[in-house]
């Protein structure tokens, strides 16, 4: 984006916010201006916005426990086949499993910017409850940093991402 361009023009800002944008920083503020982060300090996030209008944003805690399967038992799993390994090991495998996926977002579908906000429209998740609802950002496109705002009542989120493409 040039420098003195309105961010109100959504036809500037969807050209501006296309390409594929990496996670520099996610922290949460409350009222009194507590910082934390809810993905520790070093998550991992990518944010995808194509020109068609489509978008996919996933993120997650660096530091997660690997579930000490291979990957055919992974994969035995997810289809439903009994598994053919030790009890133990599958119920250590199914802990660890809801321990990463509580650090894990995910989603994808429809986006659109209407004056300095964009709005994801969800349609793919693996929360059911979030398909239909859409999450508005705040946005601010300055050169190769984009940073989308989370407004709620009692907090704020930040999210710094830098162009890698």
């Amino acid at each position: 984006m040039t420098q003195g361009t309105e961010m109100t023009d959504s036809t500037v800002v969807k050209d501006a916010i296309v390409g594929t944008w990496k996670l520099v920083e996610m922290k949460c503020v409350d009222e009194e201006g507590n910082i934390s982060y809810p993905y520790g300090q070093d998550p991992v996030s990518y944010i995808i916005y194509t020109e068609e209008g489509h978008m996919s944003f996933s993120i997650m805690m660096s530091n997660r426990l690997k579930m000490g399967l291979l990957v055919q038992e992974i994969m035995d799993m997810g289809y439903g086949r009994k598994p053919t390994i030790n009890i133990f090991k599958y119920l250590k495998a199914g802990v660890r499993y809801l321990q990463a996926v509580q650090k894990y977002v995910g989603y994808m579908g429809k986006y659109e910017i209407k004056d300095n906000k964009v709005i994801h429209h969800i349609e793919i998740t693996v929360v059911p409850d979030l398909i239909g609802i859409d999450v508005e950002r705040t946005l601010e496109i300055s050169g190769d940093t984009l940073v989308l705002t989370g407004t709620y009542p009692q907090y704020r989120i930040d999210t710094t991402c830098k162009r890698v493409s």
